[in-house]
């Protein structure tokens, strides 16, 4: 009888771990999505500074993160049959605390202590085709504990890129562009990452009309969800939390019109000289005359454009990742965000001066838009091999401020 009992008892205890694992289950992720999509402006200074109105210009490497076309866009000084574009700007230039900005257009400060925006371009162009790609990220740091020592904080990176190639139809007159289009998002904590990421196609378009002072340009953006890229043995859990099964980036449709006014407005879109001779080598009829490459071409130059961003399903603040309270859903609406900027040659050849406005909507219920003010200027550097030119931005609003520089080509 005895032995009966320790038997019983020996095979109880061997039995009570596979019960207790079977009673606790490995933790999944959380079925809500970050959502990656900011109201904010992140792009080069010339379209910060611009109130993010540069749909309808799409020029240089500074312009076709914001509409592709301006890959296969030519320089109007243009005299080779190839071009080569790079651009560098740095936004959230750290001047000053981030506590207590509301990045995220909530109402509420973020507490953030830190956030940073870089964006890098590089174009390559051969007679009407072009081809590039960009990189544009932002980083924001949160506090994972009230301490909120250095080692605690939580760094939630957003990075949008795209590898895009585009064509020129007959006089330059129109472009068209399609890309690959990605939107990710990593997440940082003591030294240990959690990465999310998705693709989508996108499509983007530029009419400009010789002769005619005005250019209108679409941009479209994929609506793009991407699941967590789980490494080997990692557990969906950071700071003790569970972490959020991927992340959504809204469709995006951007519709702009940019006008130049002054003396000289209607060679606003005129052929480069090599766009010209590549057209009477094909034996194009009615090629324009080429002029006179120094007369003016307007120093006014103002752009409108009108984004909508789609509405998601089960979507939460990107921040809910650093957070214990219960998450709030957001982008459940469309969202229209107006933009108006406008850009002077107030030193022709020397000196660019930019203002601008645009009115940022709220991805949380019962939010108000909130407006904001643009500005900057460009500055003409020195010629090596390039014009170099230096440019800055500022955007101001309620409880958010954004200081950037960029460094890129003179056109």
């Amino acid at each position: 009888m005895r032995t009966l009992v320790l038997l019983t008892f020996a095979a109880t205890l061997a039995v009570a771990p596979r019960v207790r694992a079977q009673e606790e289950p490995a933790p999944e992720p959380r079925q809500e999505r970050l959502y990656v999509s900011s109201g904010v402006l992140q792009g080069s200074t010339r379209m910060v500074a611009m109130g993010g109105s540069f749909t309808g210009i799409a020029e240089g490497t500074a312009g076709f993160a914001s509409n592709l076309s301006a890959l296969a866009h030519r320089a109007p000084d243009l005299d080779r049959d190839w071009d080569v574009g790079v651009t560098f700007s740095w936004l959230d230039l750290p001047l000053s605390s981030r506590r207590g900005q509301d990045l995220d257009n909530d109402g509420l400060p973020d507490e953030a202590p830190g956030s940073s925006q870089v964006l890098f371009g590089l174009l390559l162009q051969y007679k009407h085709y072009g081809l590039g790609t960009f990189l544009r990220s932002r980083t924001v740091s949160y506090c994972a504990t009230e301490a909120c020592r250095e080692e605690d904080h939580i760094s939630v990176g957003v990075t949008q890129s795209a590898l895009a190639g585009a064509m020129a139809f007959g006089q330059d007159e129109f472009i068209v562009s399609l890309g690959i289009y990605s939107a990710q998002a990593t997440l940082k904590y003591q030294g240990e990452e959690w990465r999310y990421g998705g693709t989508g196609l996108s499509l983007d378009l530029l009419f400009r009309p010789q002769m005619r002072p005005y250019r209108v340009g679409i941009a479209v953006r994929p609506q793009v969800v991407g699941g967590w890229q789980r490494k080997d043995g990692q557990e969906p859990v950071l700071a003790g939390r569970p972490i959020y099964s991927g992340v959504v980036s809204p469709a995006l449709l951007s519709m702009g019109v940019s006008y130049r006014f002054g003396e000289g407005a209607e060679r606003y879109n005129r052929l480069s000289p090599a766009a010209r001779r590549q057209l009477l080598a094909d034996g194009a009829p009615n090629v324009p005359a080429e002029g006179t490459p120094d007369a003016p071409v307007g120093t006014f130059l103002v752009s409108g454009q009108v984004d909508f961003i789609s509405s998601v399903e089960n979507a939460v603040a990107l921040r809910s990742a650093t957070t214990f309270n219960e998450p709030e859903a957001v982008g459940r609406t469309v969202l229209i965000q107006p933009h108006l900027g406008a850009e002077h040659d107030t030193w022709p050849g020397r000196i660019r001066t930019r203002l601008g406005v645009f009115v940022e909507p709220s991805s949380f219920e019962g939010q108000v838009p909130r407006p904001h003010l643009t500005g900057g200027f460009e500055v003409f550097l020195f010629r090596y091999w390039e014009d170099w030119a230096i440019s800055t931005s500022f955007d101001v609003a309620r409880r958010y401020a954004n200081v950037g520089v960029s460094i890129g080509f003179w056109r």
